[in-house]
């Protein structure tokens, strides 16, 4: 009676064991990542897939999955020690990539995993990469960011909003902020950059909200 019973505890255990046990995947960890397909991502995992390999675009998979907003996904990777900060051959971290991307939903995912942001940073990338995603704009505020931060040339984000005639980004920043009236290196306002790109409409929008051509004649 006694080896019957230990017997059948056995095979229930092997039982047990076989049905937690994940099928092999049946597609590359690219693949899987790309699509968003989650049983084969757990798969890889269960299989120990290395999941901190570069894809051959650069990429990590945490990249893959903030780019594209997919939360679960991300909190998946996550737990299964994901590296973080990882940059891809852009150096872009998939925080940035979150935010540049208006997954902010992701992005706030990251951020509460302890995930580094410098928004100022990522402010200045979005106005280069003409982004207009009023959301994005507002997290980057929410975040910290200094709107009057400027590349090399002195542009702010706002100026360089005007001279790709970003009309979204301009009335976001300005919604929330920007200096109408800051200067870049050779003295030029948001409202000197849009009469020069022709942007009429930008110019009107920053001639009401206070915006010169000019700090010297305030004209």
């Amino acid at each position: 009676m006694m080896k019957s019973r230990i017997l059948t505890f056995v095979l229930l255990g092997l039982m047990v064991g076989a049905c937690s046990r994940l099928e092999e995947p049946t597609v590359s960890w690219q693949l899987a990542v790309v699509r968003g397909d989650i049983e084969q991502v757990e798969r890889h995992i269960h299989w120990e897939t290395d999941i901190n390999i570069p894809f051959p675009n650069g990429r990590y998979p945490l990249h893959e999955a903030a780019a594209k907003g997919r939360v679960i996904m991300l909190k998946l990777l996550l737990e299964n020690d994901a590296q973080l900060d990882v940059e891809d051959t852009e150096g872009r971290t998939p925080l940035e990539l979150a935010v540049l991307n208006g997954r902010t939903q992701a992005a706030s995912v990251l951020l509460r995993a302890n995930a580094q942001l410098d928004a100022s940073k990522v402010l200045l990338v979005a106005a280069r990469k003409n982004v207009e995603d009023r959301d994005v704009v507002r997290f980057l505020k929410e975040q910290g960011a200094d709107f009057e931060v400027a590349d090399e040339q002195g542009n702010t984000p706002l100026m360089l909003a005007v001279s790709q005639k970003n009309h979204r980004l301009t009335h976001h920043l300005v919604e929330q902020g920007a200096d109408v009236n800051a200067t870049n290196q050779v003295g030029k306002t948001p409202l000197a950059l849009a009469e020069e790109v022709g942007a009429t409409e930008l110019v009107l929008f920053l001639q009401r909200n206070g915006g010169v051509r000019s700090q010297a004649t305030g004209q």
